[in-house]
């Protein structure tokens, strides 16, 4: 269990080989600095009409317990045109606890900064179809989302 929750994933490729199972993570390298990519993640969101509901600074989290850490924002973003499609109907409503649409943006101690992000294509054969869709959809506007970030 513990090797799937810390799987990884060449940015890129969605899933493993032939055979294996699914990577949990998509991984995006960025070319910006960390506040840089922190800032342009943010305004892509608010273009593409998606609402950022949460960000949670771990690393001065962590710091304040006396951890010392590299840059790790992990960010909740919304967007009401999906949400609305899972919560509205209580037979979809437990998929509540995927939600909302979480990206990570972090920096490494080689100074590499990445956005990390559930690989939904590793979940949706389990989802129902119209909830699959949803996700899909969702996911296809956060990866168009994290391509004009890293730009």
């Amino acid at each position: 269990m513990l090797l799937l929750l810390v799987a990884w994933v060449i940015p890129g490729a969605a899933l493993a080989q032939e055979g294996e199972q699914p990577q949990l993570v998509q991984v995006v390298k960025s070319n910006k600095s960390f506040p840089d990519t922190l800032q342009a993640f943010k305004e892509e969101v608010s273009k593409a009409g998606w609402s950022l509901l949460n960000s949670n600074n771990m690393a001065g989290v962590l710091s304040e317990r006396g951890f010392t850490l590299d840059p790790v924002v992990i960010l909740d973003v919304c967007s009401g045109k999906y949400s609305a499609r899972i919560l509205g109907n209580d037979e979809y409503r437990p998929i509540s606890a995927f939600m909302p649409c979480r990206v990570s943006i972090y920096q490494t101690s080689t100074g590499d900064v990445f956005i990390a992000r559930m690989n939904t294509g590793a979940f949706v054969q389990m989802m129902p179809p119209e909830v699959a869709e949803v996700m899909e959809a969702s996911d296809g506007e956060i990866a168009e989302i994290i391509a004009r970030t890293v730009r």
